[in-house]
């Protein structure tokens, strides 16, 4: 490729990378002989060359979902290129994702996201070469086009979507109805297909094929990602599982039902009496509820028959249902009925009687009212209850339940046990202002011993770094049921819960109130709520019932709104009137259970606050009361004794009167008699 042109230039064709260097140009005389050359001249040849790549990675490369890889560029060029790389356009840099030094570049912890293409660019004077490779992320399905819920009528097909993309393809889509797959469903088996593409189909649905479908694809990587959607199938209304017969108790009050399934709801349902219409209207005490069931508000013979209904609904109805018979049937009776209350230590036995007779015999439960009690406890053969070891959880209210196949009675009792740790006082109510809060609580059942109580508080932000031991408490002076606590932050959100304590030990924790302190004011200083509760509460029979009393409070920032009249039988609080007007002072309290002890306490109302309670007064419901002709002890009656005292006192100021009269008379005559002698 090199020759020499014009006798004394050198000419090269064909000019590559590797032709640049030092070339030296020397002139040889031919008739004279040197050792050395002298004449000699150097010249340095540049070749420019614009950039080319020695190494790519290859045009498709595959990881791992949570690995890592490494992509490297080489390019050779005059001058030498500078390598980047590029995604969807943008310059890639060096951070926590990825990682670029010298024509490398590392992404790390690959995700799905990280699929797509990465351009290698090797950029001179000369020019640009690129290469872009394509990332492929291996892992488990990611679901683009979940299922949608669906509603449709009986019979009709329904139709779910599930598109999922993955590397590699070799997707797999499975449905299931609620847990089950569809496939070991035995009615719906027959009716489902899934396509390719994952959807699945649901032909002439029934209404047992409701509920919620779940997609899950799989590629054999990871664990299948799942994507759920509802199924509503609307249908005329039908009767399901109507009972044989219908038994009902005779001389109580009664049910016929028609058990309805529709959707949408029934609206309404007909009935048929020994294969006539039924005309409810011409029974006494007969109604028909918004179910489509019939009241009878005592059952006698008249309710003997064979019934049949038929309900509807905005589709229509499915037809009659089948007849089924009434039969009269005694209720049952308690021949042996709980106590009232049963007091007893922890860790003793208790048996709490119960037995009841009837026709059919009855059956004998025991429950318990609110929270289950956790302890074992036995129901005898007779129907008593059987506390082998009694424990705190057993303590409040029980039922005995005595059912037959015509109704249920229920009879019930509470068990105090006495030697636990209190119970957790409820009804806490936390009221706050810029940097107080009033707590206030209702103190539970003290296990048999005095109690005392202790507010636990913390800062809600703070919970991230603290936990309930680290929330600050403060200690309640004298067995009160409130407490105000100061140091509180402005514009702060606060936790509250109440503990109480007796010489056995700590209770629960009550619930937590969570409250937002106000803003701490600037210019005016924050006003003073003051509430006291109300004052001297009385209570005295009569006999349209109890005349309860009281004087509104004595100090109150602002107007009384309504006072709260509580009362209890037992150690549990319930409100008799919550709204009695802020002027009234007393209540009458109607319709007492007889036998039995009460008492009572008025709270008042301001501004969303509740005063403490007041005193609390005690009456029993058996207390002897004289109608208004009774003569009292001493023998006369209470008009009589009243007009006897009226008159005493009358004559007594007549006298009294007339004596004055007498000595005024007395005096004016002497100063008479006193003039005419002078």
């Amino acid at each position: 490729r090199a020759s020499l042109h014009d006798k004394s230039s050198l000419r090269i064709e064909n000019v590559r990378s590797d032709d640049q260097g030092w070339y030296e140009c020397k002139v040889l005389m031919l008739e004279q002989q040197y050792d050395t050359f002298h004449n000699g001249s150097w010249v340095h040849l540049t070749v420019n060359a614009p950039p080319t790549f020695t190494d790519t990675p290859s045009q498709y490369v595959e990881a791992k979902e949570g690995g890592s890889i490494t992509l490297t560029c080489t390019a050779f060029g005059n001058p030498k290129p500078s390598v980047s790389w590029l995604r969807e356009g943008s310059l890639m840099v060096s951070s926590a994702k990825y990682k670029v030094s010298d024509g490398s570049l590392t992404v790390l912890s690959i995700t799905r996201e990280d699929r797509g293409a990465y351009t290698c660019r090797a950029f001179s004077p000369q020019g640009e070469a690129i290469h872009t490779t394509r990332l492929l992320v291996q892992g488990p399905p990611f679901i683009v086009s979940p299922p949608e819920n669906i509603t449709v009528n009986i019979s009709q097909d329904a139709f779910f979507t599930c598109q999922a993309e993955a590397y590699p393809r070799n997707l797999t889509y499975t449905w299931f109805w609620e847990e089950d797959n569809v496939f070991f469903k035995n009615d719906l088996k027959r009716r489902v297909s899934i396509l390719i593409d994952g959807s699945l189909i649901i032909a002439q649905v029934k209404p047992e094929d409701a509920g919620k479908y779940t997609c899950a694809p799989s590629n054999s990587l990871g664990r299948p990602p799942t994507a759920s959607a509802y199924l509503t199938v609307q249908y005329p209304a039908r009767v399901v599982n109507m009972p044989s017969v219908i038994y009902v108790a005779i001389g109580l009050p009664g049910f016929i039902r028609c058990p309805v399934d529709a959707n949408p709801p029934v609206t309404l349902v007909k009935w048929k009496k020994d294969g006539l219409p039924l005309r409810i209207d011409k029974y006494p005490g007969w109604s028909q509820m918004d179910d489509g069931s019939i009241r009878v508000a005592e059952v006698t013979e008249d309710s003997l028959g064979t019934y049949t209904c038929m309900p509807y609904n905005a589709l229509g109805s499915m037809g009659w249902s089948p007849p089924a018979p009434l039969v009269l049937k005694d209720p049952p009776k308690f021949s042996v009925v709980p106590g009232g209350e049963y007091r007893q230590e922890a860790g003793r036995e208790l048996v709490i009687p119960c037995e009841a007779e009837g026709d059919p015999f009855p059956n004998i439960t025991w429950r318990k009212v609110g929270k289950p009690s956790k302890s074992k406890h036995n129901v005898l053969p007779r129907g008593s209850l059987q506390f082998k070891s009694l424990t705190k959880e057993d303590h409040g209210e029980w039922e005995c339940v005595a059912t037959n196949v015509a109704t249920s009675i229920t009879a019930s009792t509470h068990v105090q046990v006495i030697g636990t740790s209190p119970h957790a006082p409820t009804s806490v109510h936390a009221v706050a202002s810029s940097t107080l809060a009033n707590v206030s609580w209702e103190a539970g059942y003290d296990g048999g011993f005095q109690q005392t109580f202790s507010v636990w508080y913390g800062h809600v932000l703070k919970r991230e770094h603290l936990g309930p031991h680290d929330w600050l408490s403060i200690p309640v002076p004298g067995g009160h049921d409130w407490m105000v606590v100061p140091g509180l932050e402005p514009e702060t959100t606060y936790q509250f819960s109440v503990l109480a304590q007796n010489k056995l030990g700590t209770g629960p924790f009550s619930e937590v109130v969570t409250v937002n302190t106000l803003v701490f004011p600037i210019s005016t200083p924050e006003p003073l709520v003051l509430l006291t509760p109300p004052r001297c509460l009385t209570a005295n029979r009569t006999q349209q019932g109890v005349l309860l009393t009281w004087i509104p409070p004595a100090n109150h920032t602002a107007p009384i709104q309504h006072y709260v009249m509580e009362f209890r039988l037992g150690e549990r609080w319930e409100v008799l009137d919550d709204s009695i007007p802020a002027g009234e002072t007393e209540l009458l309290g109607r319709d007492l259970i007889q036998e039995a002890w009460y008492e009572f306490r008025v709270m008042a109302v301001m501004d969303d606050m509740v005063s403490e309670p007041s005193n609390v007064v005690g009456v029993s419901s058996t207390d002897f009361f004289p109608p208004p002709e009774m003569v009292e002890e001493r023998g006369l009656a209470r008009p009589v004794v009243a007009g006897i005292v009226a008159t005493i006192c009358f004559l007594a100021a007549a006298v009294l009167f007339s004596t004055m009269a007498a000595c005024f008379v007395n005096k004016q005559r002497r100063r008479k008699l006193k003039r005419k002698r002078g």
